[in-house]
């Protein structure tokens, strides 16, 4: 495991490395920070592995409460999100049938990437001496975000236990012009604009936050779209690889990356992601989903306490 690990992490530096000379930062970080960023990302990774997800809407909450909010934490989680998608579009190899899907949503996804960034950029530059300051706006959006999809996620588990699963496909049924026929969908056409907006509503989310996407890109794909589990985490993973791309690009030429701490996650999180695996396959999908409800439910309360002391001070 250890072996696998190492490689996971060389093969995910390349992917960052070139961040810092784009315009990326490298504030002091000394042996001890960088030891305690390692364990949290090896406790993201356990999380990833576990639930089969991204940890990236984990990061910018945890870097926050060890040393406080900076904006270049938001970068960091975008380029820590990179390696990863990298290491695992290597591993599990790219099957090309399954790039139709990504690519009509990736219209929208990158243009709302942009603009989510370009919004972080603006807040920053213009409203940190008035009432509204852009750590307010990160942090009240990751609450809100958070605590939405932790509560439909236990409200999800809820109705299954109870033979009520959610209707899935309800977003792709929309009679929208244009239409295509999506070779994972089960159905003669699907609504091209439903697909690109769906794909922007992500993507902005991602650009604003330092979201990977696949928080919401999951569940959206399973619950709105109607795709399989399966076959929605494999086109989640090429999103998220295009979300992060661009993301840490932007954050980059902006000056909202640390290089340093980027690493110190990739190092601690390929190591936590195996042993989350190895978890996961212990506990059944019911018991995983109400978990992960809860936790987002608990993360969410971690940034509504700082953002409480941010409005105090």
């Amino acid at each position: 495991m250890l072996s696998d690990s190492l490689d996971s992490l060389m093969t995910a530096i390349p992917a960052c490395s070139g961040l810092l000379a784009a315009g990326g930062t490298n504030e002091s970080f000394g042996v001890l920070e960088i030891l305690t960023t390692v364990l949290a990302g090896t406790g993201i990774g356990i999380v990833s592995g576990l639930f089969g997800i991204g940890g990236g809407f984990l990061i910018v909450p945890v870097l926050s409460a060890l040393y406080g909010f900076r904006l270049a934490w938001i970068g960091t989680a975008s380029c820590q999100a990179l390696g990863q998608a990298t290491t695992g579009l290597m591993t599990r190899g790219i099957d090309w049938q399954q790039l139709q899907l990504p690519l009509i949503v990736s219209g929208g996804l990158l243009t709302g990437v942009w603009f989510g960034s370009k919004l972080l950029t603006l807040a920053n530059g213009n409203l940190t001496t008035g009432a509204i300051e852009a750590e307010s706006i990160v942090l009240g959006a990751y609450t809100v975000l958070l605590s939405v999809v932790g509560l439909l996620a236990l409200w999800e588990t809820h109705r299954s236990s109870q033979g009520r699963p959610f209707r899935r496909g309800w977003l792709a049924r929309w009679p929208l012009p244009p239409y295509t026929q999506v070779s994972q969908l089960n159905r003669s056409k699907t609504s091209i604009v439903v697909l690109a907006w769906f794909g922007l509503a992500v993507g902005f989310l991602a650009g604003l936050l330092g979201l990977s996407g696949g928080l919401i890109m999951l569940p959206g794909l399973i619950y709105c779209i109607g795709l399989g589990t399966h076959q929605a985490v494999a086109v989640t993973l090429i999103v998220v690889w295009l979300v992060a791309s661009q993301a840490a690009m932007l954050h980059a030429w902006s000056g909202r990356v640390e290089l340093v701490p980027a690493m110190a996650l990739l190092a601690g999180g390929s190591v936590g992601a195996r042993i989350g695996s190895q978890l996961s396959a212990k506990l059944g999908g019911h018991s995983l989903r109400k978990h992960f409800g809860y936790l987002l439910l608990a993360t969410a309360a971690l940034t509504l306490a700082q953002l409480a002391g941010l409005i105090r001070h």
